[in-house]
């Protein structure tokens, strides 16, 4: 890959690393506030809420956006035409979807409520339909942000984050402190938000739509391709929420605040790791597609680089959870920092299983997605229903590191059958499980704090060196970003 291709993608990760990490450090830096003004139930009844709308969105769409970046990598850079008509066809089904999807729910309301929202009593009746409302427009919304991602417009997604930051959270730190809203208030003014937010996005993508009637033929093609999506985002969105229903009819909506607002201190993690994932997995898709001569060689240093950062970001986060907690949230969510690095670890195994996965997009063999995700939805919410009861909040995130390896190792296994890569996974292993076990004996040692950040700092600083040293030697990609982006640093200070 030449230098102008790195550079491009250089840009990309920075526009996604940009809106990642501004609206992250602030909402970071507001938390003192929010936890101030909403208590553990309300964070509870939030999370809850957030539950239903993603099983909602996640359904109705009924996985056209995969579909849509399958036809991007196949069609963008050789016929643009056809991709945009293609594209076009698809947003009209999916609105489609999640027009008929929203009907079926608001009929069915009640059993829903019943299912998942459970003990939560609203003021009103009305606002058992939030959910739906949202659910619809957030499955419209990432069909275009989906795309926006697979056509490498990072630029307008970024566009696309801000706004949904800028016009919610000033609007509720207003409302909380001044206007004193409810969590009743924030779910509405949340609502408002995405109304505006779906709209900008749909704009956002209008140079890439083109409809034709006769496009809409795709369907069943699309369906194929699809269908199978929709038991793995149920599968998903058992795996990734089920714990808090588990919580909340186990314990109380409170410890569903205290866990939720330590699984959201362990999404800080994405700060750089998802923009580097989602930078990375999009251009090695395509190069897959074209048959690049360095593939193999590519994408086993992508991995490998990948692997080692998505480590050095887990232990700068769990090393520093407690700190982070007493600094920024009241004393009543303090207890959320032991979540912190259970729950990180999960994330990390989540995001390197989505390198395995682009092996069955590239072979069209997306009926293997839901075989390992429908496995570990059943494994994690077995491992919920036996550990929550014993362990609380904790069980919960035991549960999901444990369901989150099983689809690790089972997606690796499938992916290899469709196109084997040596991914050097026991090697590059062992710098976790050394992370681990130092994160476990430093929570165990008892010293002056003083003493402990210096040493913890010191820690960061050596792996940090250790990495750089390393991968300079070993990892081409490496050294070509490196270069890439000291060589632009010099250019800029000349």
């Amino acid at each position: 890959m030449d230098i102008k291709n790195f550079t491009f993608h250089i840009k990309n990760f920075a526009w996604l690393t940009a809106s990642q990490v501004m609206i992250k450090i602030v909402s970071l830096f507001l938390l003192p506030v929010i936890t101030y003004y909403l208590s553990p139930k309300d964070f509870g009844i939030i999370a809850i809420f957030t539950v239903v709308q993603a099983l909602l969105s996640g359904t109705f769409g009924m996985g056209l956006h995969s579909f849509a970046g399958r036809m991007i990598f196949k069609y963008e850079r050789t016929d643009p035409k056809e991709c945009k008509e293609r594209l076009g066809a698809l947003l009209a089904y999916t609105i489609m979807f999640s027009l008929v999807g929203s009907i079926i729910a608001s009929i069915f309301m009640e059993e829903i409520a019943d299912l998942v929202i459970g003990t939560i009593d609203p003021p009103r009746h009305i606002f058992y339909y939030i959910p739906i409302a949202t659910g619809f427009l957030m499955s419209v919304q990432g069909y275009a942000t989906g795309t926006l991602l697979n056509l490498q417009l990072n630029k307008k997604y970024f566009f696309i984050d801000m706004a949904n930051f800028i016009l919610f959270m000033p609007a509720q730190i207003v409302g909380l402190t001044i206007f004193r809203f409810s969590v009743w208030d924030i779910l509405v003014l949340q609502l408002m938000v995405q109304v505006f937010v779906t709209i900008y996005a749909l704009w956002s993508l209008r140079e890439w739509l083109s409809f034709r009637l006769e496009k809409m033929k795709i369907f069943k093609e699309a369906m194929v391709y699809s269908l199978p999506l929709v038991p793995l985002n149920f599968a998903g969105w058992i795996q990734d929420r089920i714990d808090k229903i588990f919580l909340n009819n186990i314990h109380s909506i409170s410890s569903v605040g205290i866990y939720t607002a330590g699984t959201n201190l362990a999404n800080q993690y994405s700060f750089f790791s998802r923009p580097i994932a989602i930078t990375m997995k999009t251009e090695i898709s395509k190069r897959l597609d074209s048959n690049h001569e360095r593939i193999q060689k590519d994408i086993q240093e992508s991995f490998a680089l990948f692997f080692q950062i998505s480590i050095l970001l887990y232990f700068l986060i769990s090393l520093f959870s407690k700190e982070i907690v007493s600094i920024l949230m009241n004393q009543r969510f303090h207890e959320c920092y032991k979540i912190v690095p259970i729950f990180t670890l999960s994330i990390v195994f989540a995001e390197l299983t989505g390198f395995f996965q682009l092996k069955f997009v590239y072979k069209n063999q997306t009926v293997w997605f839901p075989l390992s995700f429908i496995l570990a939805a059943f494994l994690n919410g077995y491992m919920n229903y036996i550990l929550i009861p014993k362990y609380n909040m904790y069980g919960a995130a035991y549960a999901k590191v444990c369901s989150e390896l099983v689809i690790l190792f089972t997606t690796y296994y499938m992916s290899q059958k469709l196109h084997k890569t040596e991914y050097a996974i026991m090697a590059n292993a062992v710098p976790l499980v050394a992370v681990i076990i130092a994160i476990f004996i430093l929570q165990k040692i008892q010293v002056h704090m003083t003493l402990m950040i210096m040493i913890k700092i010191s820690l960061i600083m050596i792996y940090i060196v250790l990495l750089d040293t390393i991968f300079k030697k070993k990892n081409m990609r490496y050294w070509q970003i490196r270069c890439t982006i000291i060589n632009g640093i010099r250019r800029e200070a000349i």
